[in-house]
């Protein structure tokens, strides 16, 4: 069996679970499974389910009618044979394994596989705000764009990022919310959480403020991080781990609240260029060397820029799209 063959079986093998299949195709799977080695393996994958079902990621209702219907249908043949189970056993393994981490079943392949009539939302120099279909909410940083479906159907709630959002996801534990980046992909029921991949090598970072979240390399499905609330975590140069966050203002483009403690004014203008999406610059290098204490609670930042340029003594111009500061005495 090539692996064009291969790939469609496990397609449907998914999809009886979550009963996508129409009559036909449910008996052919419930005859399939009447292959001498096919009880063993297929409660194999079931005990995996059921480790999903009790983290909470899965609803077990479909699939317990449907193994309950299937365990009906095996039975052990008198004579040995070599079954597909046999051939097979490590995609199998991989396509078990892939059950385990998502339980989505083939709703989730037919979305990712090929996804159309998605629309999009850009941002360049400013940051905006999107209410999907189904009530989630997206605040996009600057730099950053979104593909979404302009309603969702299926099994899932598929979306694309590029660049840093947050999320604020409406729960609905039949219809889990998936975002895929250039190398990672998420997945939740219904949860908070800040998203950042704007790395050109496609890293992520991703910050939980609330409910739990499934974070998992692409590249590596094996490779994944079930996160919850206050948790930070990454995935860069293809290692997936728990970080310590250390920046108090990494949630500031989205909060505006500020906070710097003696901090070099060359980082106050990267925070406040990453918080705004906006192009600060210092006139020169000496001006970096300045340091600022002081907190900041939902100003914009033409107010926040004068009320620096009054404690440093600094004055500012527009330079085409950027905002230079340059000091007011010789």
């Amino acid at each position: 069996m090539n692996t064009n063959t291969n790939s469609t079986y496990w397609e449907k093998i998914t999809a009886y679970f979550s009963g996508e299949l129409n009559r036909e195709e449910q008996e052919s799977i419930e005859e399939w499974a009447e292959i001498q080695d096919g009880k063993e393996l297929l409660n194999d994958i079931k005990l995996k389910m059921k480790q999903v079902e009790k983290a909470g990621y899965m609803v077990s209702d479909k699939t317990d009618k449907a193994w309950n219907k299937l365990n009906l249908r095996i039975k052990l043949a008198e004579k040995p044979q070599i079954s597909f189970f046999s051939r097979h056993r490590n995609l199998i393994g991989v396509a078990a394994s892939l059950i385990l981490m998502f339980s989505v079943g083939y709703g989730v392949y037919r979305m990712v596989q090929g996804t159309k009539q998605m629309e999009s939302i850009h941002t360049e120099m400013d940051q905006k705000q999107l209410v999907l279909s189904d009530g989630s909410e997206v605040f996009l940083n600057g730099n950053s764009s979104l593909e979404y479906p302009a309603e969702f159907k299926g099994a899932s709630r598929l979306v694309k990022l590029v660049g840093e959002a947050y999320f604020n996801i409406q729960p609905d534990k039949n219809h889990p919310f998936i975002i895929e980046t250039e190398q990672a992909r998420i997945r939740v029921l219904g949860t908070s959480f800040n998203v950042r991949s704007t790395d050109s090598k496609g890293d992520v970072e991703i910050l939980v403020t609330s409910g739990k979240v499934f974070f998992q390399d692409i590249e590596n499905p094996e490779n994944l991080l079930i996160l919850e609330k206050g948790d930070f975590a990454s995935l860069k140069n293809k290692e997936l781990k728990y970080n310590i966050l250390s920046d108090v203002n990494y949630l500031a483009w989205q909060t505006k609240m500020l906070v710097f403690n003696n901090t070099p004014l060359s980082e106050v203008v990267k925070t406040l260029n990453h918080a705004y999406a906006v192009k600060i610059d210092l006139a020169n290098e000496g001006l970096g060397d300045l340091h600022l204490t002081s907190t900041y609670d939902r100003m914009n930042v033409d107010a926040l820029l004068e009320a620096m340029c009054l404690t440093f003594h600094l004055n500012q111009k527009a330079d085409g799209d950027r905002i230079i500061l340059y000091s007011s005495t010789p």
